[in-house]
């Protein structure tokens, strides 16, 4: 029996709503009836995730992707052995690197979606390229919002907050001529301390000087790269979103994440990434924006790397679950697999080794 055109986007936080929200508009164009859930653990007819370690047992019908371009990636390019999607239908990736990761993984049965793995790009890339004159106004919209006076900006977007970080770069930063666009992550209330600092630092800062601006976590982080010509975070996947915009990226790499006890230092295995300590990070903006349209080009050649069916990532996905509930052959090829060359109980103990972050 076909699942009914009922789909439902399960999120534990607003990052993972904001990842999906384009797919669900979509759907909604379609015809179908949307949801968004945070009851991971609840029923649908069709179930799309995006969270770690999910399980989609309570959906007749089952999608998953990524809700983090550097998800996990402390173990990559064994990924699937930690965070295993073989119990879903249809899997999704957003563009060759993570599908070159995929491959290098696909013998181990853990990381085989039941009808395949689609290369389909980034739903949050969408707007930027399909809707080009739309997106323009809102990002013209959003700098007037925030009253920028210089013509250079530099953009702060850390995975996490802690251990003032925000105040580094404030400090670092704010006798520059450029507009400082502070962008915290749209976290949820299941993280108080995150909250708590996120609140401290703006509360520092809020009269910091007239070219320091908070952005809410709710505007969408790829309108505040369409405003910036630098970003810093520590180890945060805006770094490879970045790329979108040819902005380039610098890490601050003695900035703790405080992910595990004790807290680690950032984790930035991204070749194109600029990597810095704290004390360098003014000088390494100095250097940077003195070669901005170099580095800017450089970067460029990098995109199509990274992300896939650039401006069609939603409507592409939405064609293979239409196929999928009307039975039809998917419109696009999902990924070959390479073959095993080991017995799955091998994989299953070597699975067994790894645990989710």
């Amino acid at each position: 029996m076909r699942p009914e055109r009922d789909i439902t986007f399960f999120h534990t936080d607003n990052v993972e709503l904001q990842t999906t929200r384009p797919i669900a508009t979509e759907a909604e164009r379609r015809g179908y009836r949307v949801a968004f859930s945070e009851r991971i653990d609840a029923a649908a007819e069709i179930g799309f995730y995006c969270s770690h370690g999910p399980s989609p047992r309570q959906s007749r019908f089952s999608a998953i992707m990524l809700h983090d371009l550097a998800q996990r990636h402390d173990v990559w390019p064994n990924y699937w052995l930690t965070e295993p999607w073989h119990e879903f239908d249809v899997g999704f990736l957003p563009g060759p690197s993570w599908g070159e990761r995929w491959l290098r993984s696909s013998a181990q049965p853990q990381s085989r979606p039941r009808r395949g793995m689609f290369q389909l790009g980034w739903p949050k890339a969408d707007s930027l390229f399909s809707r080009g004159d739309e997106f323009g106004r809102d990002a013209d919209n959003l700098r007037r919002h925030l009253g920028l006076r210089q013509e250079l900006s530099i953009l702060y977007a850390p995975s996490w907050e802690n251990h003032g970080k925000q105040d580094d770069f404030v400090r670092a930063l704010r006798d520059l001529p450029v507009n400082l666009l502070l962008k915290q992550a749209p976290w949820s209330d299941n993280y108080p301390q995150v909250l708590a600092s996120i609140a401290e630092m703006n509360r520092i800062h809020r009269d910091a000087g007239p070219d320091v601006h908070i952005i809410s976590p709710e505007v969408g982080i790829i309108h505040c790269l369409a405003l910036a010509d630098v970003m810093v975070s520590d180890e945060s996947s805006v770094l490879i979103e970045a790329l979108l915009l040819d902005v380039p990226g610098i890490a601050v790499i003695d900035w703790l994440i405080p992910d595990c006890s004790p807290p680690r230092l950032a984790c930035v295995p991204f070749d194109f990434v600029t990597k810095v300590e704290r004390a360098a990070l003014r000088a390494t903006v100095e250097g940077i924006l003195a070669q901005l349209p170099e580095t800017r080009s450089r970067l460029a050649a990098l995109r199509d790397r990274h992300f896939s069916c650039l401006g069609s990532s939603a409507t592409r996905i939405m064609d293979v679950i239409d196929a999928c509930v009307d039975g039809r052959p998917s419109p696009h090829a999902p990924l070959k697999p390479a073959l095993s060359s080991l017995p799955s109980r091998i994989w299953s103990r070597l699975g067994a080794r790894g645990g989710a972050r």
